[in-house]
């Protein structure tokens, strides 16, 4: 018996099955757009490829692509070493030149939009807002303050290095408050931000930190031709290409509060809004009352109101329309309960610290109570709970934060006839002043039901797949549900109705893709109905995106992403176990993998950096690399900067793309995870170049003559290529012809001429770049920073 085609029978039968990686998206720089202007943007993501396909949930937004996806980005220095190394990276995207055009009638807002491939859709969503004032893109090269040209203005900016800090200077064209509102969490980038606005003086007129990620905003008190400017930075002094923002800098107070938030449909009524500089123009918390009309019947279910006064127009602030009668309350406490009718929607504020307000009902028992307390959806601060006690005042039911949110709700069955108590409360110490809003709703066993969905399925092309939809009854009700699916892509078919008995909370829809289908994806809704109660209700899906939101529905779509996928063709596994390869600083590592072909498949293989590693990359990175079509084994060359600490192991994540045809003849791409990690420990440099003996001026004019040091190993035998690197600011403003050092000198002079000096001034820095080769063409890499003074 022959022992080696039953081990290999083995291991095959252990090695994990290998998966397709679906895409996921990033960030659209700029952020945002005015509606009815024509924009060039970047679309960035992760993991993606030529054959991307893009979905906007506002049908009305045109994109047209102007070129494949370029480079996996590894953030540039300054980088992060000691403990904060070991904080997880954030993913490197690819970014694609695009245009958006964007429709005059479109509302002010988000727009989501998700991306698909032949490896299957997104799981969330990005954020692009659209505004309807002036808009200014940041100047990302300045070294003095951006100058703004008039207000009010939107920024669209971005925070794109660790330590970087953005600042904006402007001259006030009238005495009175101002407004700047940041967001940034709400368009998905993880910025904790930090305001901070200065006079001509140098003196702090106003700061604000966001430290619970909610994004910020500060108002405070101008003097007409003075000059002032704002700061942005983020808490920890974070930077990453995808912490884009928008800045609302506008000429007015802002509202944070109004009393009540939500009004009945087409109703007139008196709303008082609570906010800084509302009344008086002054920096301070003050009120104002103003006859809104509510919008009328159609299918909107809140509007944007931007309130007037005489200190200028105050950023736009969220109402809300309901079908039913609204109220006010004043405070409710304990030893004075209000009296609660149902149905009822009643609005309140907690103003005192700690406050609770009582609400008391009568109920019969069996009765089915809805009962909810909004707070954050208003842009309350409260964390509200909501507590229910018996007629003996004893708790029988509490709720506190529902999923996503820390608005509260609950079911409440009355176990007996008798007067109950609503108790609405805060639990994290936010009540105390008239922002503090909330508003409660209790109605009996209203019959109806919500329907959920994932937000993404991936059916195997000449496969199978199930699409689950879970059910919530509310009240009292029970009957079958029929769901029906619509927008499925090409050769992807459902049945053309599934039904959710009356006694189940979900079901799976199969779905089955034809074998002749192309790789396609669509926007998919379904739509459940329950006839005897003449419902109908569109199932949701939450799709992540905004790290800032106000509501369940600020993550939530009508659709989900059906996407018909390939099968992987290869599996690529790294050879060498973890840690045990020792790696010089500023060396190229060939990390070998195994490579084997699946499904027939006989083509290329491209190796490439995947867009999540583990650790902090700190320069770490490898190139996109081919692998033959008959080769099973590859060596990924991994580049190690002279900056990585001995101390630290290093990590690299790959991913394997494979060019394929569907079964139309489109041409897909197919990405799969590389299994397992190149692991590497560092050691001391083979190369180092220094430069410079003292401080170094330059002049207009006049040449620049450098000394330059080379100390290398014994293991590099050729020579070492000098060049001059230049930051992006002062790119053009010197020149310097490479220079080749032959092996065994350790010296050389370099010559650098000024050709522009009209972007040099006070202190600035360059670099000295030294590349040296090992055998195998591998690279090795010094580089020096010499900084240097303009002369006048």
């Amino acid at each position: 018996m022959h022992l080696a085609p039953l081990l290999s029978l083995a291991l095959l039968a252990q090695a994990p099955p290998v998966v397709p990686k679906a895409p996921e998206v990033g960030y659209i720089y700029p952020p945002g757009g005015k509606a009815g202007t024509t924009i060039n943007v970047r679309l960035a993501g992760f993991d993606w490829t030529p054959d991307l396909h893009f979905f906007f949930s506002d049908p009305r937004v045109k994109l047209e692509l102007l070129g494949p996806p370029g480079p996996i980005l590894v953030a540039p220095p300054p980088y992060w070493f000691g403990p904060k190394a070991y904080v997880t990276a954030l993913p490197m995207p690819r970014e694609i030149p695009a245009r958006l055009i964007l429709p005059a009638d479109l509302p002010t807002g988000p727009i989501r939009w998700q991306v698909a491939n032949a490896n299957g859709g997104s799981a969330g969503a990005g954020v692009f807002w659209v505004g309807d004032g002036p808009e200014v893109l940041e100047d990302e090269k300045p070294r003095e303050p951006q100058r703004l040209a008039s207000l009010p203005v939107t920024l669209n900016g971005r925070l794109g290095k660790i330590e970087e800090v953005d600042r904006y200077r402007f001259r006030a064209p009238r005495t009175g408050p101002i407004t700047c509102e940041l967001f940034a969490r709400r368009l998905g980038a993880n910025l904790n931000g930090v305001l901070e606005v200065r006079d001509a003086n140098d003196r702090v007129l106003a700061d604000a930190a966001d430290t619970e990620g909610t994004d910020l905003a500060v108002t405070f008190a101008v003097r007409k031709d003075e000059e002032y400017t704002i700061r942005l930075h983020d808490v920890d002094f974070r930077g990453d290409r995808s912490f884009v923002y928008r800045l609302q800098v506008t000429l007015g107070p802002r509202v944070v509060a109004a009393l009540p938030a939500t009004g009945r449909r087409g109703e007139t009524r008196s709303v008082e809004f609570v906010g800084y500089g509302v009344a008086t123009g002054q920096a301070k918390l003050e009120s104002v009352t103003r006859r809104i009309t509510f919008p009328g019947p159609d299918d909107r279910d809140s509007f944007l109101y931007r309130l007037e006064t005489p200190h200028g127009t105050a950023p736009a602030f969220r109402l809300f329309v309901s079908d039913g009668d609204e109220t006010v309350t004043a405070p409710a406490p304990a030893d004075s309960p209000r009296p609660l009718a149902f149905p009822a929607a009643v609005s309140g504020c907690l103003e005192r610290a700690g406050a609770e307000d009582h609400f008391r009902c009568k109920g019969t028992k069996g009765d089915v109570w809805s009962l909810a307390v909004e707070a954050q959806r208003l842009g309350s601060p409260l964390d509200v709970a909501l507590t229910v006690l018996g007629p003996d005042g004893k708790e029988l039911a509490r709720a506190d934060d529902l999923p996503g949110t820390t608005d509260a709700a609950l079911e409440f069955t009355v176990p007996a006839d008798g007067e109950y108590t609503l108790v609405v409360s805060d639990v994290a110490g936010k009540s105390g002043s008239r922002v503090a809003v909330y508003r409660l709703t209790a109605v009996r066993g209203e019959r109806d039901f919500s329907l959920s969905v994932v937000p993404r399925v991936s059916v195997p092309i000449g496969g199978k797949a199930d699409l689950q939809v879970k059910v919530q009854w509310q009240g009292p009700f029970r009957e079958a549900i029929g769901l029906r699916v619509t927008g499925l892509p090409p050769g992807v078919s459902a049945p053309p109705v599934v039904v959710i008995p009356p006694d189940k909370t979900e079901v799976l829809i199969p779905l089955e893709c034809a074998a002749d289908a192309a790789a396609a994806a669509a926007r998919v809704r379904v739509r459940g109905t329950a006839k005897h109660i003449g419902k109908h209700h569109v199932a949701l899906a939450t799709v992540p995106g905004n790290l800032a939101p106000h509501g369940l529905d600020d993550n939530q779509l009508d659709t989900l992403l059906v996407a018909s996928t390939l099968k992987p063709v290869c599996r690529v596994t790294t050879v060498v176990a973890d840690g045990t390869v020792k790696v010089n600083r500023g060396a190229t590592y060939p990390a070998e993998l195994t490579v084997e072909r699946l499904e027939g498949f006989t083509g290329e293989i491209s190796l490439q950096m995947a867009a999540q590693q583990s650790y902090q990359v700190q320069g770490i990175c490898g190139p996109d690399f081919t692998v033959p079509p008959d080769a099973k084994r590859a060596f990924y060359p991994c580049f190690m900067p002279e900056w990585l600490e001995t101390s630290r192991t290093s990590r690299m994540i790959l991913i394997a793309v494979a060019k394929v045809r569907d079964p139309r003849g489109n041409v897909r791409h197919l990405v799969t995870d590389v299994a397992g990690r190149i692991t590497m420990s560092i050691e001391g440099a083979l190369l180092k170049v220094s430069a410079g003996t003292g401080e170094l001026t330059i002049r207009s004019g006049r040449e620049i003559t450098l000394p330059v040091k080379i100390a290398s190993s014994s293991r590099l035998t050729g020579p070492v290529k000098l060049e001059l690197v230049l930051p992006e600011e002062i790119q053009g403003t010197l020149r310097m012809e490479p220079v080749v050092v032959p092996a065994g000198r350790s010296e050389a002079i370099l010559r650098i001429r000024t050709s522009d000096q009209t972007r040099l001034s006070g202190e600035q820095s360059f670099m000295i770049r030294a590349t040296a080769y090992q055998p195998g063409d591998l690279r090795v890499v010094s580089e020096a920073t010499v900084p240097f003074r303009t002369a006048k």
